[in-house]
């Protein structure tokens, strides 16, 4: 398209192309490859196709996104938006028509193939000991001529039946005090925090204290309802982090915040309006209202802390990488904006260092590492992967650049895990021809009937609509073990002429599915490109690890855990093919799914767990690969799939052993000078 159309541009997903003008955002989206729902074929009566214009200038892409980029909304669009409640971001897309740059955000709700979100929680055994306590209590009948008040009855009563001294009352339970002693005929059900402080009364006998833990990612955040008494799961939502539209990778925020006037504020926003959705959410699921919920504890990476605590990260975007507080914090959920119950705490979890946060904490406390005799490496990978090492005679911490090529970004075909995303891949040594399987089919493409005439029950539901990050890793390390990929990460120029190659020059590229197996009905390529992202990231990730590896002095590690959401759905067979993680043995490598998530569960329900974390947090030893002499050299050998010169012996019959004087090692050695690790 000629370069004056306008660049469309759709998150979370990505996707992005030149639009004609007057094109409707709706074709715009089919147009890239991003599905909206739309039930009423554009006459404006169902509204599920509302999408969010986001205002200002987007130096990343490179753009400007007004809504006066978009045709005038009509009154009927207007009127349709009122009533769905909406605060004057939203438009329909079927009724918007492109005129110029646009960055819109589609809500999950608007979502045709809603994105697969794995962050559920891991059953724990935990000693349920909450902040939260709830007591009754009879107290004295008022009398002519007493004057110690009704909340010094009260603090009287609290004394002699339950042993507690030197209380203090929230105002909203001080409002509340005294209807509920007289209504409750001097009876009455307190609830307290940290057996420190009153912030409920209700009349009688009650039952029922709540709790939310909440893990903001980078990209999703997921939230647990919790019965404070019992520890139950009552129920689990997540979502994506809105904040992507602002940048998928942490330095990309941090610069919107500091470049841009109001972008702490809208960051900010988004996250307390996600948290508030949230907590909407899950208490509905469970009978309840999000004033049901008397504590929430929240983790999240240190820049994620910041905009949440409405903080600026920008000393976090260069060294010294100061953070504004690593200890833990306890503030009213009303001083943040989270509509809770009125006096409801927030727990957030202390820091380690300026780029591993409370979600790194949570994560040693769920694991437990510093209860091990082994050594464990512990790492959660994501678009900065934290990386711990250590057993209960030492801990070392981490934190590596990987970028969002892992979330498929960066990648030409990448997505997020949704219907449709290949996840999973096998390529035949024989034919060098590829099988897979995407999210919501259990059938392998192999399997499919894609005949006009064929029963319906032979069809994939589900056609290839691109590549997520656990299917990135298994066609890279597939194409490393049938000899398609030289250990440089180079095509091999062998493999010219193969149906399955496509070469421009010297750059070749895989075609992983055919158009046929496509909801494009163009192939799905494996790109050189996407290759070097790959392994951009993986190098990283690895150096940290050998970082931590040597200031342990050790040359194996004992067990390795793989958390996050991410991690939880990566073969580690393929993780260690590529080199994104030493070698172990293969049944020593566990995924343990969210322990971030978990690791706020568990602070949450037991508040002794919340000074194991303080403790745990302090005794670290943070190494800062950003400015370590060694990180660059790990690095450059770390680009070799699996690695230049660490040997991998559990991998001895999976990966062909190649020479060491091979064209591709000659070629890596002229590229080690011009590499560069991904930002933060």
């Amino acid at each position: 398209m000629a370069e004056n159309n306008p660049l469309v541009i759709f998150m979370p997903a990505g996707r992005r192309d030149r639009v004609k003008p007057g094109q409707s955002l709706l074709d715009a989206a089919k147009q890239v490859g991003v599905e909206i729902e739309s039930i009423c074929g554009g006459r404006l009566t169902c509204g599920k196709c509302k999408v969010l214009v986001e205002d200002g200038r987007f130096d990343k892409h490179g753009i400007a996104s007004a809504m006066n980029h978009l045709s005038p909304a009509s009154e009927a669009e207007k009127a349709l938006l009122q009533k769905m409640g909406d605060d004057g971001r939203g438009r329909l897309s079927c009724s918007a028509h492109v005129l110029d740059d646009l960055l819109v955000f589609v809500p999950d709700e608007s979502r045709a193939h809603k994105q697969i979100i794995r962050k559920s929680a891991t059953e724990r055994v935990i000693a349920v000991n909450p902040a939260i306590r709830q007591l009754f209590v009879e107290v004295d009948v008022a009398h002519l001529g007493q004057h110690r008040g009704d909340w010094g009855r009260l603090q009287d009563a609290l004394a002699e039946q339950w042993g507690l001294q030197s209380l203090t009352i929230d105002l909203s339970a001080l409002r509340k005090l005294q209807p509920a002693l007289r209504s409750g005929d001097w009876q009455v059900t307190v609830i307290l925090w940290q057996e420190k402080e009153v912030i409920d009364v209700l009349p009688g006998y009650h039952e029922g204290i709540h709790g939310l833990a909440v893990d903001i990612g980078s990209t999703t955040i997921a939230g647990h309802l919790c019965d404070l008494r019992t520890g139950a799961i009552l129920a689990t939502e997540s979502t994506m982090n809105p904040q992507v539209v602002y940048g998928e990778d942490l330095m990309s925020r941090i610069s919107y915040a500091t470049m841009h006037q109001h972008g702490l504020d809208k960051m900010h926003t988004a996250v307390i309006d996600t948290l508030n959705k949230i907590a909407r959410r899950t208490t509905r699921a469970a009978g309840l209202r999000a004033r049901d919920i008397h504590e929430a504890v929240l983790v999240g990476n240190t820049t994620m802390i910041h905009i949440l605590l409405g903080i600026n990260p920008q000393e976090l975007g260069g060294a010294p990488f100061a953070l504004a507080r690593q200890e833990a914090i306890d503030l009213k959920a009303h001083e943040l904006g989270l509509q809770l119950h009125a006096a409801a705490n927030v727990h957030v979890l202390p820091a380690e260092a300026g780029h591993v946060g409370a979600d790194n904490v949570a994560v040693l406390i769920a694991e437990e590492p510093h209860k091990q005799d082994e050594m464990m490496l512990t790492v959660d990978v994501g678009t900065n992967a934290e990386i711990v090492l250590g057993n209960r005679t030492q801990l070392r911490s981490a934190s590596s650049p990987t970028g969002p090529a892992f979330e498929g970004a960066q990648i030409t075909h990448g997505m997020r895990a949704a219907h449709g995303a290949i996840e999973r891949v096998r390529i035949d040594p024989l034919s060098k021809s590829a099988r897979f399987r995407v999210i919501g089919e259990e059938r392998w493409s192999d399997a499919w009937n894609l005949d006009d005439g064929s029963p319906a029950e032979e069809q994939p539901r589900y056609l290839a609509a691109g590549i997520c990050g656990s299917g990135i890793i298994e066609v890279v390390g597939e194409l490393l073990i049938n000899g398609i990929l030289l250990p440089d990460g180079q095509f091999d120029p062998q493999f010219k002429g193969h149906p399955r190659s496509r070469w421009q020059g010297r750059t070749g590229a895989y075609v992983l599915a055919a158009a046929d197996q496509t909801t494009s009905g163009e192939p799905i390529l494996v790109t050189q490109e996407d290759v070097r992202n790959i392994q951009l990231a993986k190098a990283a990730l690895y150096a940290g690890c050998k970082l931590l590896m040597q200031r342990a002095s050790i040359s194996q590690v004992d067990r390795i855990v793989l958390a996050g959401a991410f991690g939880s759905y990566i073969d580690p067979k393929y993780a260690m093919i590529i080199g994104l993680i030493p070698d172990c043995d293969l049944e020593r490598i566990t995924a343990v799914g969210n322990a971030a998530g978990d690791g706020a569960r568990i602070a949450m329900l037991n508040v002794d767990k919340r000074a194991e974390a303080a403790a745990v947090a302090a005794a670290t030893t943070y190494i800062e690969t950003a400015v370590d002499p060694d990180f660059q050299r790990e690095f450059v050998a770390a680009l070799h799939l699996p690695h230049a010169s660490d040997s991998f012996p559990h991998l001895q019959g999976i990966v062909p052993v190649f020479a060491a004087e091979n064209q591709g090692h000659r070629r890596a050695r002229r590229r080690r000078r011009r590499t560069r690790p991904p930002s933060v």
